[in-house]
């Protein structure tokens, strides 16, 4: 009889133990469901989605950017029609900026760096944000620190370097300063490619690259993305995106859509357009991102 009780005592204790380790195993099953469900729709909140689901927007955006087939597909859809339209320029100096080089492709979230003049609008600067270390130039300040700072703030990783023919202070612990004559390396002037090397950052990627110089854009660019035998003896130099305000005059319409295909040749987009309420005739902020050469190839499927 004591036998039989000592048995059932343990097989109740052992019925005990085991329900509870059921019990704990259907609780933690339980939670990761809602948690995993919790996360997808912070996620969908985001605009984020799975990285196995964006194998073509990663590739394509070289690896900027992480969207659903569905979605991606839709941007390169605005592309190509937008980009048809820009091609067709019309070349009268009066509302060229208003008629001409609309953005052509729709970057899912738009940040203002800096205020005022000195501002600047990024794409995507999560990722920026994300990474251990960056790079940004600021070419052209005219004394404004508006964009540095900003950009410190939210770049604390960030080595930041602004360049301006005058003579200017950067704020303490905001950026480094140097005094040049930014242009095609010609003339008293100095190329990106000379500036990097001085610089000793030949062989970084630069992640924003900031340019208002006073018509100093053209022989500026040109010079950086001429293949000429110069450059190709050069260490490739990957700049994700170009922000920069577009001088224009009666005499260089044709050279300013000669800018606009270089950029595009060069796999890059145009993603924010803020013509100048000053002088909108004259001048007009533009925010490129460089995209993979297989987002401009491929066929749409």
């Amino acid at each position: 009889m004591l036998i039989s009780r000592t048995f059932d005592i343990k097989s109740i204790r052992n019925h005990k133990y085991q329900w509870f380790i059921v019990g704990f195993i259907l609780f933690m099953m339980l939670n990761m469901y809602f948690l995993r469900i919790r996360n997808e729709e912070q996620m969908t909140k985001a605009g984020m989605v799975d990285s196995s689901q964006c194998k073509t927007s990663m590739i394509q955006s070289d690896r900027f950017m992480c969207e659903s087939e569905d979605k991606w597909l839709s941007r390169r859809k605005f592309y190509l029609n937008q980009h048809e339209k820009n091609i067709h320029t019309m070349n009268e100096y009066s509302g060229y900026f208003q008629k001409n080089w609309l953005p052509d492709f729709q970057c899912p979230k738009e940040t203002l760096i800096g205020h005022g003049d000195g501002g600047k609008w990024a794409c995507n600067i999560e990722d920026l944000k994300s990474k251990a270390s960056c790079l940004i130039y600021s070419l052209g300040s005219h004394g404004e620190f508006s964009f540095e700072r900003s950009a410190r703030q939210l770049f604390p990783n960030c080595s930041i370097h602004t360049v301006d023919m005058k003579s200017y202070s950067c704020p303490a612990g905001v950026c480094n300063f140097r005094q040049a004559k930014l242009g095609d390396g010609h003339n008293g002037s100095i190329s990106l490619r000379q500036l990097m090397t001085q610089l000793n950052q030949t062989n970084a990627e630069i992640d924003i690259l900031k340019i208002d110089i006073e018509y100093g854009e053209y022989s500026f660019l040109h010079a950086f993305f001429s293949n000429n035998e110069f450059n190709r003896k050069q260490q490739p130099v990957y700049i994700r995106q170009i922000l920069v305000e577009i001088h224009l005059d009666n005499n260089r319409i044709l050279e300013t859509n000669a800018l606009f295909h270089l950029l595009n040749s060069q796999n890059y987009v145009i993603f924010h357009k803020d013509i100048n309420q000053l002088f909108p005739y004259y001048a007009c902020e533009y925010a490129l991102l460089r995209l993979n050469r297989a987002f401009f190839r491929e066929n749409l499927s």
